[in-house]
């Protein structure tokens, strides 16, 4: 054992022993893990390849942290003023928690690595001392969270409301982090006890499901003045909403919420040390109330290590997450030819991968059948809800766009792992790349032409809608056409990423909390980046297209839309031979867990 571990204690004859100090093993531990982890991410610097992503990624952050200071107020600063931010925000965080209370939360929160199990748990260290371990172990991402919000929102480090708020969201994301970790003892101690830990879990559900129902009524009794809002457009229909949630008895269910971002709200103002006293009593209190689950802890981390473990292997053969169910089957998939293109069953086994452990079918259908049920009581409440729904449903779908591909990770990043499997396959790198690709390209343009399923139903319902918008059909048409092209090139980038930098990017599909919505808006903004400079020959000639016929409802949209596809496609596909190129040269020890 090293000395820095050992403390010196007197025996009875006065003699010093030499004995373990946990606290500083466990320090010196995680430091040294850290030092060396640094070491060998900064060891790849030296390949060209990683060097150039450092000299990118740090004009990027330049730009994206650190520029929109010096050009005043940023972008995003009038947002954390908005009694609507206030309203929406609050409502988020109280549904967020309440999820983890009624159905679950993520076991993950608990889950440590097999090696950790093997030697901190029977080490002489307190059940008390792993909580406060895995709690220090959150910060650091906490950490950093922190800094990419506290900048993106308007950073300066020079004023002093910068600070404010970064404690502000320092508080907010550690209060969240324990309590998911809290959350998730209790709900694994209530399985394990049966009858007896069941009871324990019904006060919080019931006092979560007491202010859902609260929030809910404030919606409810305001109806009559949502309809009459809704005709004013949509932001009438979002005044009404924030004034309905801002009633006594919603407002009241909201007020823990409410606290914890009131500081970020406050800052650089008077009230800010105030808000910053109650949001850090709320802080403190979950850490004593989290440390004190101890005599839970135990059991209930070594079943989410082995709730985790079962994962990866379940993962491994192609299950994903998806456990067998009670009869020992899985969810069935299209059966696969004996003889055909191998790349076709490079792009099942990935299909097969989401419609059973990804559970990518049963969402599908509560999407659709919560859309269409929307669309119907919006378009049944007056002709200008529906037109808002309409509004919203566009959003939705931009913003499935560009963040679906993070989510859906049912290709290269979930295979990677498994490289030197895959480089036995006997077929050339750029074909293996297409393949992974494809499957995960059709899935989530699925998903997104689900979207059209609101016009459709509202078309239904108002026949007249649909003959008097004469540019309908040709819009959903260039829809069904345009997006699987965009599609590719958003998914041909994160796999390019993950390729390229193995070790940089996360791969597999495991979940991350709140910690981490930081790096995933600094990925999601150099993902964008980089489809934008893809995007600029393709778009601006469909715009040519489209200012040379001037006609920009009609079926000219298609032709524009046809055309820049076609561009994306030849775009993509030297890209591709490319990326097989560096498939076929990565080395499986380049790859985090390749076997």
């Amino acid at each position: 054992m090293h000395p820095a571990t050992l403390v010196g204690v007197a025996d009875s004859d006065g003699t010093m022993v030499r004995t373990p100090a946990p606290a500083r093993a466990m320090l010196f531990l995680y430091w040294h893990s850290f030092a060396n982890r640094v070491r060998s991410q900064a060891a790849r610097v030296r390949s060209p390849r990683y060097l150039i992503a450092v000299a990118l990624g740090a004009l990027y952050l330049y730009w994206a942290l650190f520029r929109n200071t010096r050009m005043g107020a940023a972008p995003l600063a009038g947002f954390l003023t908005s009694n609507i931010t206030m309203v929406v925000g609050s409502t988020l965080l109280l549904v967020s928690s309440a999820r983890w209370w009624i159905f679950g939360a993520d076991r993950s929160a608990l889950a440590f690595t097999p090696p950790e199990v093997q030697f901190l748990f029977p080490a002489p260290i307190s059940r008390r001392g792993l909580i406060q371990t895995k709690l220090l172990r959150m910060q650091l991402a906490i950490f950093f969270n922190t800094i990419i919000f506290s900048v993106v929102f308007r950073g300066n480090a020079a004023q002093l409301a910068t600070w404010e708020r970064g404690l502000g969201w320092w508080m907010l994301f550690s209060t969240l982090a324990m309590h998911r970790v809290g959350a998730s003892i209790v709900r694994a101690n209530a399985i394990e006890h049966g009858n007896s830990g069941r009871r324990k879990a019904v006060l919080p559900v019931v006092i979560f499901g007491s202010l859902i129902a609260a929030v809910v009524f404030g919606i409810v009794t305001e109806i009559p003045a949502l309809r009459a809002a809704a005709t004013g457009g949509i932001k009438s229909l979002v005044a009404g909403i924030t004034l309905a949630l801002d009633a006594p008895i919603p407002r009241y269910a909201l007020l823990p919420a409410r606290v914890l971002i009131d500081p970020i709200m406050n800052s650089g103002t008077p009230a800010w040390a105030l808000s910053a006293l109650w949001s850090g009593l709320i802080v403190v209190g979950h850490y004593f109330w989290v440390v004190r689950l101890d005599a839970s802890f135990e059991e209930a981390a070594m079943d989410a290590t082995a709730v985790r473990v079962e994962r990866i292997q379940r993962v491994r053969s192609s299950q994903m997450g998806q456990a067998r169910s009670k009869k020992g089957k899985l969810a069935k998939v299209p059966s696969l030819s004996l003889s055909g293109r191998p790349e076709v069953a490079i792009a099942w086994k990935n299909l097969a991968a989401a419609l059973r452990g990804g559970a990518w079918r049963s969402q599908l259908i509560m999407f659709v059948l919560g859309l269409t049920t929307l669309a119907v009581v919006t378009r049944s409440a007056s002709s200008r809800a529906g037109d808002a729904f309409i509004g919203v449903t566009i959003g939705w779908g931009a913003m499935l766009l560009f963040l679906g591909p993070l989510w859906m990770r049912f290709d290269l990043r979930l295979d990677l792992p498994r490289l030197a499997v895959l480089k036995t396959y006997p077929l050339p790198g750029w074909r293996i790349v297409l393949a992974e690709i494809a499957a995960v390209t059709l899935l989530h343009s699925i998903t997104v032409w689900s979207l059209m399923s609101v016009p459709v139903v509202m078309f239904i319902q108002d026949p007249q809608l649909f003959l008097e918008s004469g540019a309908t059909v040709p819009i959903l048409v260039s829809i069904v056409v345009g997006v699987p092209a965009f599609n590719a090139l958003m998914f041909t980038i994160q796999n390019g990423t993950a390729l390229l930098f193995p070790a940089w990017v996360r791969l597999g599909t495991e979940a991350r909390g709140f910690e981490t919505m930081g790096q995933n808006l600094l990925t999601t903004g150099a993902t964008t980046l980089v489809a934008a400079v893809a995007l600029v020959f393709p778009v601006g000639l469909a715009a040519l297209v489209l200012w040379f016929t001037n006609d920009w409802g009609g079926w000219s949209v298609l032709a524009a839309t046809i055309l820049a596809s076609g561009i994306i496609i030849a775009e993509l596909w030297p890209v591709l031979h490319w990326l097989g190129t560096v498939f076929d040269d990565t080395d499986v020890n380049e790859v985090v867990g390749s076997a």
